[in-house]
C-alpha cells in the first residue's frame, strides 16, 4: 500500500481497513508513505505488526517540498526492496501523485494500480496541475481502482472511463460497529451535555474542500428556529481551523460550536448526533457518509457529492446554490426522522468490510497471476 501523505481521511481509512482484515497468510504487506501527517493509526499498526516505511521523515505540509524529497527517496526504496513481481496498490487524489506511478513502472514493477479516491481539487493551479498531470502520466498504471463513477472520471485516461476497464472497490466499514446504539446513544448526550440539543456535526479536516464557512451560515440560520441547537466539529486542526474558528465568533454563533479536534470515537459519536451536514465542494465517495448510514443518522448532504452515496434513506442532497435558509429548513425536518437498526442494505450493496477485502484479495491474485 502507497500514499503520499498517510493522514486522517479517507485514504487513512481506508489503507488501515484493508490492512486490518487482509489475509497475511496469503499477503506480505507493507505501507509506504512518502509523509505521516497523523499518530492516530499507530496504535493499529503496531498490533497488526506493520511498521511504516516513512520516506520523508517530518511533517512536510509544501506539497512542492515533499514532492521533491518524496521522489527520490521513493525511488531509492523501490531499487533496494521491491522486485518486479511485487504488486503496488498506489492511493491517490490526483494526476501528480501518478509521478510516483512512473517511478515504479521505470523501474520494472508489473503491477501498478492506481486508486483514485477523490473527484476535483481545491484550487485553479492545482486543477491545471492535475490536467496537466493527465497529459504525461494517466497511462503509467496498468491497473484501475475507484471509490465511485466521479473519482474514475476524475483520475483516469478517456478510454479507461469510457470503456469501464476499472474496479469498483467499495469504502466498506465494519457495519456492526457503527450500527445505531440507542443506549450507546443516550449515555454519550448525558456525557457531553446534549440531552436536550438538536445537534447538528461534521467530521472533517478544516480545509477548503468541506465548505465549513457554508455550515456555519447554515447553523446561524437553524439557531434561528432552533435555539437549542449546536454545532459539533470533529476533526484534526488542518490549515483554515482558526479560520473557522474566527468566522464562528465573527457572526455571533461561537458560544454554539464545539470544536473537540481528532478523535478514535467518531463510531460512537455518530450514535450521539442528531444530524450529520456534509456540505463540501467535492469529494470522491466519502467514508463518513458510509460510516452515518450504518448509524443510521440522518445526514444532509452537498449535491456536489456523488449520488452513488445513497446507500440508505437517511441521505437527502441539497444544492450549495440554494439560500442557508433552506439548508436549514432541511435541518429541521430531519431531525425528526426516526433512526432504525439496519444493516443488510448496506452489506447487499458491498459496503461490508469483510466482503470487501475478500473481493480485493482476489483481484491481488489475478494481477499476479497475470503478469507472473
Amino acid at each position: 500500500m502507497f500514499e503520499e501523505q498517510f493522514g486522517l481521511g479517507g485514504i487513512g481509512t481506508f489503507i488501515t481497513n484493508v490492512l486490518s482484515r487482509i489475509n497475511r497468510d496469503l499477503f506480505d504487506v507493507r505501507l509506504v508513505v512518502v509523509n505521516k501527517a497523523t499518530d492516530q493509526y499507530d496504535e493499529l499498526l503496531k498490533s497488526l505488526g506493520i511498521k511504516p516505511v516513512i520516506l520523508v521523515p517530518g511533517l512536510e505540509l509544501n506539497p512542492i517540498k515533499r514532492f521533491q524529497k518524496g521522489l527520490p527517496a521513493f525511488k531509492q526504496y523501490l531499487k533496494s526492496h521491491v522486485s518486479n513481481s511485487d504488486i503496488i496498490h498506489f492511493n491517490v487524489s490526483n494526476s501528480i501523485d501518478l509521478l510516483y506511478v512512473r517511478l515504479a513502472k521505470n523501474n520494472g514493477v508489473k503491477v501498478r494500480i492506481a486508486h483514485s479516491h477523490n473527484s476535483s481539487a481545491t484550487s485553479t493551479i492545482k486543477k491545471i496541475a492535475h490536467k496537466m498531470g493527465m497529459i504525461f502520466l494517466a497511462n503509467t498504471p496498468n491497473y484501475y481502482f475507484t471509490c465511485s463513477k466521479l473519482a474514475a472520471r476524475w483520475l483516469f485516461p478517456k478510454k479507461i472511463y469510457s470503456n469501464k476497464q476499472y474496479f469498483f472497490i467499495r469504502n466498506a466499514i465494519n457495519t456492526h460497529e457503527y450500527a445505531f446504539d440507542p443506549q450507546k446513544r443516550k449515555e454519550l448526550r448525558s456525557k457531553y451535555g446534549w440531552t436536550n440539543n438538536l445537534v447538528l456535526a461534521e467530521v472533517g479536516r478544516f480545509n477548503k474542500q468541506k465548505n465549513h464557512r457554508f455550515l456555519l451560515q447554515v447553523f446561524k440560520e437553524t439557531l434561528k428556529i432552533k435555539p437549542n441547537a449546536i454545532l459539533v466539529l470533529v476533526g484534526a486542526k488542518d490549515c483554515l481551523y482558526e479560520d473557522i474558528k474566527r468566522y464562528a465568533k465573527d457572526i455571533g454563533i461561537d458560544d454554539k460550536v464545539m470544536f473537540l479536534g481528532k478523535s478514535s470515537e467518531v463510531a460512537d459519536l455518530l450514535q450521539a448526533f442528531d444530524i450529520f451536514m456534509l456540505p463540501s465542494l467535492y469529494e470522491g465517495l466519502p467514508f463518513v457518509l458510509v460510516e452515518s448510514q450504518a448509524a443510521s443518522l440522518p445526514s444532509l448532504v452537498s449535491d456536489t457529492v456523488t449520488n452513488e452515496i445513497k446507500l440508505t434513506k437517511y441521505v437527502k442532497f441539497e444544492s450549495l446554490k440554494n439560500d442557508p435558509k433552506i439548508w436549514a429548513n432541511d435541518v429541521i425536518h430531519m431531525g425528526s426522522i426516526k433512526r432504525v437498526i439496519d444493516r443488510e442494505e448496506m452489506i447487499q450493496q458491498g459496503y461490508d468490510l469483510d466482503t470487501m477485502v475478500k473481493s480485493l484479495e482476489k483481484l491481488y491474485l489475478k494481477f499476479y497471476k497475470e503478469n507472473n
